[in-house]
Parts: structure tokens; C-alpha cells; sequence
């Protein structure tokens, strides 16, 4: 356990940490839906985090212990111990013995290493950056209301054949004018100003004529030979025409003061045109700037503008949430990150990220709405979920060539990342079946966020390596593609792919002894040749392992545990002399050098 947390504690704070401020800015969102997803899933992460380290951990700890008693794990009874000396030697570990490990450092980074590939890679690279921008500009904003019904529903239907065959005639435009008791009309009449508003609000592209009391009124006043003056304009529209059987639903339209004697407020329903869910925002603020000017007080209301406020708000929501959030993950990174300059790219991660999953919504026919905001939020926590663990791994890794560095990278965490990735995408494929729009665009968006985002770091704390004054190759595909080619093609660390070994040593032999600490064994030279064995000068101030490309692995160390200044166990004794090891052996084909340095 102590090792375990040694490599993982901190890789496991930060990215619980991120995670937590990601889902906290969330809660400062102005939707109250993706307010309660993100305080559940703050609550989520600080019991998980709590719970990873304290009952998982202890469960592990007894796990350990069964094994070590050699009990079985499901009735914990004594089990015959095997007495097969090669099983007994055979190391089980899934780090190094995984076929998918084996795969990543080996198959894969070969391929990534291949000059047609790589050139394949960076073309198809900037083509997607070319097209995600392009989709950025073309997002759709906001839910319409038919996605909120299933899609064979009856509602849903209903409003579909309204929206074809009657969207000439929709809800109302309801204009309302208040205080008027105390507007000063001058010398104009009041019917003649209230007249005059109602007229601006008919004469748009989004409306027709207006249902207004005002003009039965007047018409009601000349058919009837009244005179109509300042003075009895309230009396006689309330004691006579209101008073009128026919002329009753226009009571709810007026509202008259305490004492009766003057009119207060009026409202007037304006009919509405054409308005569909595309411009449905610019007919809200074509309204509301016609309220804004209008020389009395004016308001203006209608049902679409619930949907319209969404448009307006969400953009500036999702930014918002993408700008304060990164920057805390920044500041995390920063803090608790070995290599600050890697956590300084966690930012253009985020941006590269989002800006991929924004442009592709739009080609799979989702908007940005509420829905697809939560999974934005939660993008960015994912944006360093395993950047934290790639970081950690690349800080032990200093003084190696890039190429090795990414090839230590892909096999610690390649297979991990590979497996979180393709659980998570089946734990919500389930929603791919469901009849609704929410539950769709919620998959397509997650299904986009660990494409685009969990399965773009490997290697991405390396990016010091490569070009800190060039950011144009950061993208949202430099993950488990992108990273690991620029991490060989580009570099401005003090340690180059021609360095002898010898130089990489005597640079710094702290951080050697460092690395072999770390990480359980000591230092790695990956040869390109099965035979090729190369040994340092007799003042070659560490122990270096060089071991065989066709074996895809570290060398195996068994329970001799030598007074190393690391924790590596050797395969065989400490020789005087170098053994000698022909390409055909399976078992720690390797070359212990400098002899003369080892402990007696």
C-alpha cells in the first residue's frame, strides 16, 4: 500500500481535486437543472475520493493478506500451495505482463514511430482542428420544446402538425402598460397614446393584428353617439362598456386603481407570426427593445420566451464555466503537478478539447442547451483525469529522450486509460435505445467528451519537451495519437534521441537514483536491436538495465532482496562479471553493468 499510494495518491488528489472544482463552478450556473446535476456530482466525487482512500484501500490491504495466506477468495479456505517452481517464479504483475501493455510500448509506439504514419497523423490533426472551428461557428443554441416529449408521443406529434400547418397562428405577444395614473399625457388624449403603442407592436415580421380593448372601445363610443373626454373616459369604460355581456372577457385586460377613478394598467394580446425555434431570440429582443422605447411603461411577454432566455444564457453559461474552471484546474495543476510547465497546458487542453466537442455536436445534430452544458462541465474534470497520472509518470522520467519518456508513458497507463475510456462508454450506451432527445444528445456529448477528452493524454505532460513557444499543434486528438508523435518529432529538452547513455547519466545522478525509486527498478534503455547490448565506461555512476525489444517488457526480478539503493530485485545473483545472454532466452535478458559498483 505504501508504494501504491506513493505512485498514485497524488495522481488520485489532483484529478478528484479538478473534478470537484470542475462540477463547483457548475453549481453557479444560472440553469437550476445543471445546478442540481453538479451538486450531486460534487457530493459524488468528495464520497468517492473519501472512499477510495480510506474502506477501497483497506480492502486491498486484506486482499493482500488472503493472498499472501494463500486463501481462497470466495470461501477463504486454505488452498493447496503450488509447488511448480516456474509458476512460482512467473511474474504476475498486470503492469508488465498485459498484453495491452506489452502492445502500447512495443506495436504501437513503433507504428507512431513510423515517418508515413506520423506525417498521416499531423495532416489528419490539423484537417480536424480546420473542421471542429467550423463547427463552432455553425452550433445551434437552446431546446426547443418537442425535445422534451419522447419522440412517439402524443404531445409530440401535436406539435410537430401544429408547427407545419399553424404556425401562421401561435401563442399571443401580450403587451402590458402600468402606472399609467401617473403618466403625464400633456394635451394628447390617453386612448390616442395607447393606441399608438399598440400599433408598434403590429407592424413586425413576428406579428399581426392585435385583440385590443381600446379599439372595441372607441368603436363601441362612436357606434353609440357618446362623447367621449378626459374626464369620463374610466367612467364609461367601466360602468357602461365593461358592463356589456359581449364585451366581458375584455375585464381581464384592464386593471383600475384603488378609488376607481382612473385606469392603472392595460394589457393587449398581439398575435403572433412566424415564429419558429430559430428566431425565436431575435424576435424577444426585437420586442423588448420596442418596450424599452416606448414613452409610457411598457413590459411584453410571450411563452416562447422561456425557451428564447436559454439562447441568450447558455453561451455565455457554458464559457463562463469552461474559463473559471480551467483556470482552477490550472492553479491545481500548478500546485500539486511535479512539472509546473506540464499543468500549464492543461488549459489548451481544455480549450482544444471543448472546442472538438463543440464543433461536432453540430455535425450530429446537437445543440448547445442545458443537456449538453452538464457534459461540457464534466469535460473539463475529465480533461485532467489521467493528465494528472501522465504528469506524475513523465516527472519520473526526466533526463530520458522523449521517445522513451512517451514509450514509458503509453506502457504505465496506455491500458488503463484504454479500459476507463471503453467501461464508461458502455455504461451509457444503454441510453442510445431511449426516445428522447435528452437522454441521445447526453450520450452523443459523452460519447464526444471521453473521445475527445480521456483519450487525449497520454503523453501530454511530455508537451515540455516538444515546443513551449509553439501551441499550434495543440489539439484535441494528442492523446494516444497526436502526443506520442510530437513527443519524438519535436523537443527542446536537454536529453536528445542520439544522446549516448553514458551523457544521460553523469547529467545528473540524483535524478537517476530518483527514477529508480519511483519507479521500482532501475532506469530503462529501450535498444532498437534484439542483440544489441552496449555497456557504459567502468565510471558509469549507476546501474543501468538495457534489455531486448522482442521481450516488451521490463526484466523480471525475484525475492533476493540485495541492499540496492532501490527497489529492484534481481532475476540472478550479483555477478562479478556480465553474464552472458543469448537472444533466445525469455526470462531477464538484460546486462547488469558497472559490476565493480555493486554492494557486496
Amino acid at each position: 500500500m505504501e508504494e501504491t499510494f506513493a505512485d498514485a495518491g497524488v495522481s488520485i488528489t489532483v484529478t478528484s481535486l479538478t473534478d470537484f472544482i470542475s462540477f463547483a463552478v457548475g453549481c453557479a450556473t444560472p440553469f437550476p437543472s445543471v445546478q442540481m446535476f453538479c451538486a450531486y456530482a460534487v457530493t459524488a466525487v468528495v464520497f468517492t475520493y473519501i472512499y477510495q482512500l480510506t474502506f477501497f484501500a483497506g480492502i486491498m490491504v486484506y486482499t493482500n493478506r488472503r493472498e499472501m495466506d494463500n486463501r481462497n477468495c470466495l470461501t477463504f479456505r486454505k488452498i493447496k500451495k503450488d509447488t511448480d517452481w516456474a509458476k512460482m517464479a512467473e511474474d504476475r504483475s498486470f503492469e508488465k505482463n498485459h498484453v495491452l501493455s506489452q502492445f502500447f510500448r512495443t506495436t504501437y509506439s513503433d507504428m507512431l514511430l513510423n515517418p508515413f504514419v506520423r506525417v498521416l497523423i499531423i495532416t489528419a490533426f490539423l484537417a480536424y482542428l480546420a473542421i471542429a472551428t467550423w463547427g463552432c461557428t455553425e452550433v445551434k443554441l437552446g431546446l426547443e420544446p418537442n425535445d422534451l416529449l419522447p419522440d412517439n408521443s402524443y404531445g409530440k406529434r401535436t406539435l410537430r402538425l401544429a408547427e407545419k400547418y399553424f404556425s401562421d397562428y401561435g401563442s399571443s405577444l401580450h403587451v402590458w402598460m402600468y402606472n399609467l395614473s401617473k403618466v403625464d399625457y400633456g394635451s394628447r388624449r390617453m386612448w390616442v397614446v395607447l393606441n399608438k403603442e399598440i400599433e408598434l407592436y403590429e407592424h413586425t415580421e413576428f406579428t399581426g393584428a392585435a385583440d385590443s380593448w381600446l379599439r372595441t372601445y372607441l368603436a363601441f363610443i362612436k357606434q353609440s353617439g357618446l362623447l367621449l373626454t378626459q374626464d369620463n373616459f374610466v367612467y364609461i369604460l367601466r360602468n357602461v362598456f365593461l358592463a356589456q355581456p359581449q364585451f366581458g372577457k375584455y375585464r381581464r385586460d384592464v386593471v383600475f386603481d384603488e378609488g376607481s377613478s382612473s385606469l392603472y394598467a392595460s394589457r393587449v394580446p398581439v398575435q403572433l407570426r412566424h415564429v419558429g425555434c430559430a428566431n425565436q431570440s431575435r424576435a424577444m429582443h426585437l420586442f423588448r427593445r420596442l418596450a424599452e422605447t416606448s414613452e409610457i411603461p411598457t413590459g411584453v411577454y410571450a411563452d416562447f420566451f422561456q425557451f428564447a432566455e436559454q439562447y441568450n444564457a447558455v453561451l455565455p453559461g457554458t464559457l463562463s464555466s469552461i474559463a473559471y474552471a480551467g483556470g482552477a484546474v490550472v492553479i491545481v495543476s500548478l500546485l500539486l503537478i511535479p512539472e509546473p510547465v506540464a499543468s500549464l497546458w492543461v488549459s489548451f487542453s481544455i480549450i482544444s478539447i471543448n472546442i472538438g466537442i463543440l464543433g461536432f455536436m453540430t455535425f450530429w445534430s446537437v445543440r448547445l442547451d442545458f443537456i449538453s452544458m452538464v457534459t461540457i462541465v464534466m469535460s473539463i474534470g475529465f480533461c485532467v483525469d489521467f493528465a494528472a497520472h501522465l504528469a506524475y509518470n513523465f516527472a519520473k522520467g526526466r533526463n530520458l529522450p522523449p521517445s522513451e519518456r512517451m514509450r514509458n508513458a503509453l506502457y504505465a497507463v496506455g491500458a488503463p486509460i484504454l479500459q476507463s475510456a471503453t467501461s464508461t462508454i458502455l455504461g451509457v450506451s444503454f441510453l442510445a435505445s431511449a426516445e428522447s432527445y435528452v437522454f441521445r444528445s447526453f450520450l452523443k456529448t459523452i460519447f464526444l467528451v471521453i473521445l475527445l477528452g480521456q483519450l487525449s493524454f497520454p503523453g501530454f505532460s511530455g508537451i515540455k519537451t516538444l515546443f513551449p513557444k509553439n501551441t499550434s499543434v495543440l489539439g484535441v486528438l494528442h492523446g494516444l495519437v497526436i502526443l506520442p508523435v510530437l513527443l519524438t518529432m519535436f523537443h527542446c529538452s536537454s536529453v536528445t534521441e542520439t544522446d549516448d547513455v553514458t551523457t544521460v547519466a553523469k547529467s545528473d545522478t540524483k535524478s537517476s537514483t530518483s527514477l529508480a525509486s519511483s519507479y521500482g527498478s532501475p532506469p530503462v534503455k529501450y535498444l532498437s536491436s534484439p542483440d544489441l547490448y552496449k555497456f557504459p565506461p567502468s565510471d558509469y555512476p549507476l546501474s543501468y538495465l538495457e534489455y531486448r525489444k522482442d521481450l516488451g517488457r521490463p526484466p523480471d526480478y525475484n525475492e533476493a532482496a540485495p541492499p540496492y539503493p532501490m527497489r529492484a530485485r534481481l532475476k540472478y545473483p550479483r555477478p562479478r562479471e556480465v553474464p552472458k545472454i543469448t537472444h533466445t532466452e525469455r526470462e531477464a535478458e538484460y546486462c547488469y553493468h558497472n559490476p565493480a559498483q555493486q554492494p557486496r
